[in-house]
């Protein structure tokens, strides 16, 4: 009973530390090893708890929950296998900035390299795609102890918290007995509680003021919050500088004065003005002409970065700023600068509104399939979350759609551009923003992770996935893989499943629809309840729509430059 009574003290020390550096949600994958957390955790009444059999979709959930509001969000998991399976979300959290906990239980070091059972070396698993590990030693009750639990769990939760922030990994070992006591029978612990206070950082922007004076382009790129995205269309409006992004950063609904060049990835296909300065916020957003466009620019880059990881890709930026979007603004209005001609901007507004025409006018000529779904959908969303798979769904709705509703969030995860995790992702930022979400992801993606669709399930979450069915990888029909024989293509990247959707939106509880005409899908959208809407297409189809396109808008603005 003794060993029992430490435990708990010394799991209640620790889950202390994790609560005052701001865990309050826990996602717990049941198992063996991982008892006495799964049972502290669980019943602290100031943790939410989650339950999800599968780690891999269980880390995702998690990632899903940090997305919402940037807190730290545990994942606890049994001994073995069950910690690699976090692998894949681990990394796209660190890549994304996401603060996980990764709380994974082990056996004692008596186990270790024995062959006992499901033991395997946990330590330093995810080597650098973690800011942190720490492996903790074994339960003990004494003073010393409890406030060494105590203090790890705090200050590897916050670190990381501190920008750039990312996840972190506490090995746990525990030796059996494993069930801990009571903890209402443990008598209060006296820990000092501890606090950390962020530093305020003042962004100093004289020495760059020139730069601003002239005429430049802001780039935006990675997933922004709607309040992110209203300080960068403000810094637009006071540099009198056309921005660019892709839908994550949800600059889509902008305001009149502000050149925002929502068809950057149709734009850049032709000849564009040449800026003296470019201003990038972040990593390169998804539209690659753009990219392919940078590497020719030898002006002035700037990039801002909040907490500072130096990713440029381009290796271009002449200038880098650690810095948040709302200081660096602030940084701008203490400048008093002398604004651009409003002609530059204007030039770039006519680009955008010519490439807005052209979509248009395609877009209302197609036949019902992937594009004119993409074109649809962010204009008759209202007030939920739309979360945008990778391969095509952020592609298409990136090049097709030509505003979004104010009242949507935009999410997705592109930090290592994954298919995997997508579906347990979107039932994490439903559970954590109480808000609808509507998926829009391709038959490849949804079939990697439809044990996912078991957490929509379990919580009856409110989440309509919009199905992309092409049979397969229709991204690769864009690249050059395209270009080789038909059957080696298909056998190698077409990879048709040939799968019955209707089937497993049977399993899963979802009621399941296949709309012929655009008019019957937006019927289908903004409704309760968990929803299959399935939209079967050909993998060429989107292809050509979007090489018309393309040749359209070359061709007109081959006619503007001559006139």
């Amino acid at each position: 009973m003794d060993t029992q009574i430490d435990l708990a003290k010394y799991l209640l020390a620790f889950i202390q530390g994790l609560k005052e550096a701001g865990v309050s949600q826990a996602v717990i994958s049941p198992g063996s090893r991982s008892t006495p957390l799964a049972i502290m955790l669980h019943r602290d009444p100031a943790i939410t708890t989650y339950l999800d059999v599968d780690e891999r979709s269980a880390a995702f959930f998690g990632l899903g929950l940090t997305k919402v509001n940037q807190q730290p969000v545990a994942l606890v998991c049994t001994s073995g296998s069950a910690a690699a399976n976090y692998y894949p979300a681990i990394c796209e959290a660190e890549a994304t900035n996401q603060p996980l906990i990764v709380l994974t239980t082990d056996r004692p070091a008596e186990l270790q390299g024995v062959g006992a059972p499901q033991a395997m070396d946990q330590v330093n698993l995810y080597a650098s795609h973690v800011k942190k590990m720490v492996q903790l030693a074994l339960p003990e009750a004494s003073a010393t102890m409890l406030a060494y639990a105590h203090w790890q769990a705090f200050a590897t939760t916050s670190q990381a918290l501190i920008k750039p922030k990312g996840p972190v990994q506490i090995n746990l070992p525990f030796r059996e007995p494993l069930l801990p006591a009571d903890p209402t029978l443990i008598t209060s612990q006296k820990l000092q509680p501890i606090q950390r206070l962020a530093p305020q950082r003042q962004v100093e922007l004289a020495p760059l003021k020139a730069l601003f004076e002239q005429p430049g382009l802001i780039i935006v790129g990675e997933e922004r919050s709607k309040q992110e995205a209203q300080l960068l269309m403000r810094l637009a409006a006071k540099l009198n500088w056309p921005l660019l992004g892709d839908p994550l950063t949800n600059l889509g609904d902008h305001e009149q004065n502000i050149a925002y060049l929502h068809q950057a990835d149709l734009i850049f296909q032709a000849k564009v003005p040449t800026p003296a300065v470019i201003l990038r916020f972040g990593r390169l957003p998804v539209t690659k002409p753009v990219m392919q466009w940078l590497t020719k620019q030898t002006c002035p880059t700037i990039l801002v970065e909040d907490g500072s990881q130096m990713k440029d890709q381009l290796h271009q930026a002449n200038y880098l700023i650690d810095s948040s979007v709302a200081n660096f603004l602030a940084g701008i209005n203490d400048l008093n600068l002398t604004p651009i001609k409003d002609d530059w901007k204007q030039k770039w507004q006519n680009y955008q509104r010519l490439a807005e025409a052209v979509v248009q006018e395609h877009v209302a000529k197609l036949p019902w399939g992937h594009s004119a779904v993409a074109a649809l959908l962010g204009q008759q969303l209202k007030r939920q979350n739309l979360f945008l798979a990778n391969s095509n769904s952020i592609r298409l709705v990136d090049r097709l759609s030509v505003a979004e509703d104010q009242t949507v969030q935009i999410y997705g995860n592109r930090g290592v551009n994954g298919i995997d995790g997508l579906n347990s992702t979107v039932a994490g930022i439903t559970t954590a923003s109480q808000r609808a979400t509507t998926l829009l992801i391709g038959d490849l993606a949804f079939f990697h992770d439809m044990n996912g669709l078991a957490m929509i399930k379990r919580y009856q979450l409110p989440v309509t996935v919009v199905l992309l069915n092409n049979n397969g990888g229709g991204i690769f029909a864009f690249l050059s893989q395209s270009q080789l024989p038909q059957a080696e293509f298909t056998a190698l990247f077409g990879t048709p499943q040939d799968l019955n959707f209707k089937k497993v939106a049977e399993l899963y509880d979802f009621k399941y629809h296949r709309p012929q005409s655009p008019a019957e899908f937006v019927k289908l959208l903004n409704q309760p309840g968990q929803h299959l809407i399935e939209i079967i297409d050909d993998q060429q189809a989107p292809v050509k729509a979007w090489q018309a396109m393309v040749k359209d808008y070359q061709g007109r603005m081959a006619e503007h430059h001559a006139d």
